[in-house]
């Protein structure tokens, strides 16, 4: 399988030059907003808020399935190239089903990203509730702004939105197919990414900086992993690189498997012949030995 990618430039001298810090600048203009506006959140979620009913379109079975596709579908993909992996480990002398890097690079950002800085920093350290639970929602918790450490809140965690910060790992995927796609796919993508955030928001699970965040702090991830995987010099080799370090690595688990394999049937061998001298065959009484006969 053939990637297309290509590395466009902008004039020399302008942010667009440089997308790792227009998206670290994107990132802290959205949190630098919703802490000094804080009711924005709060005006947004009383838009799917029903006095009585609290957020109906939690029970929308349509609204329902959307949801599992945006959880399913990423873990299609992670199973995917995981498969790809142990499938160029188990025959080494074969070319990798995927793309090292392509591998490398999304493998990186689904475990940086969701993974470890969502679900394994921000959510333990910020306990802002969900909207669902604040009072000013129905809810029996105290609302708190985004990047708020809150102070007494240690479960249903909202900061930030977990389901968004997947599904926003599929966009860099636009990058990657031919280019006359990769306008047509990166909206798609965008779209399966603001859809997600809107459902998420009217099942009263997430405020909209937790989205905006989320997908803001995942778009700052995937510029640094792409400058890191794909444009720093001597980036161009690290597909033959990293297929010969898996062809390499494979084939040392090969003959540690083959050797474990060996070692386990004389283990087995000796194992019987020590059975069998301590206890020998008996014949059935009245039988007379071949010497006997």
């Amino acid at each position: 399988m053939v990637y297309f990618v290509e590395a466009g430039r902008a004039p020399r001298g302008t942010v667009w030059e440089k997308p790792l810090l227009l998206s670290a600048l994107v990132t802290v203009t959205i949190s630098l907003l919703f802490s000094a506006f804080p009711q924005i959140d709060l005006a947004i979620a009383r838009l799917f808020y029903v006095e009585g009913q609290g957020f109906p379109a939690s029970e929308m079975d349509a609204l329902k399935t959307f949801r599992a596709i945006g959880q399913y579908f990423p873990l299609t993909l992670s199973i995917v190239l995981l498969t790809g992996l142990i499938l160029k480990l188990a025959y080494p002398s074969r070319p990798c089903l995927f793309a090292p890097r392509f591998t490398l690079y999304f493998t990186s950002l689904f475990l940086l990203g969701p993974a470890l800085l969502v679900n394994g920093i921000l959510k333990p350290i910020f306990d802002r509730p969900r909207p669902r639970n604040v009072t000013e929602l129905g809810g029996a918790d105290l609302f708190v702004p985004a990047w708020s450490m809150g102070g007494d809140f240690f479960d249903d965690r909202s900061f930030v939105s977990g389901e968004v910060a997947v599904v926003a790992c599929l966009v860099p995927l636009a990058f990657f197919v031919p280019v006359v796609w990769r306008r047509c796919v990166l909206v798609l993508l965008s779209a399966f990414v603001a859809a997600t955030a809107l459902n998420r928001m009217a099942f009263g699970a997430h405020f909209l900086s937790d989205a905006l965040i989320a997908a803001a702090l995942i778009g700052m991830l995937a510029v640094g992993l792409w400058y890191l995987i794909y444009v720093r010099p001597g980036a161009a080799s690290c597909d033959v690189k990293l297929d010969a370090e898996l062809s390499r690595l494979g084939f040392a688990l090969r003959d540690h498997r083959q050797r474990t394999i060996r070692r386990a049937r004389l283990s087995i061998a000796r194992l019987a012949r020590s059975f069998a001298r301590l206890y020998p065959l008996r014949q059935p009484a009245g039988t007379a030995r071949p010497s006997e006969a």
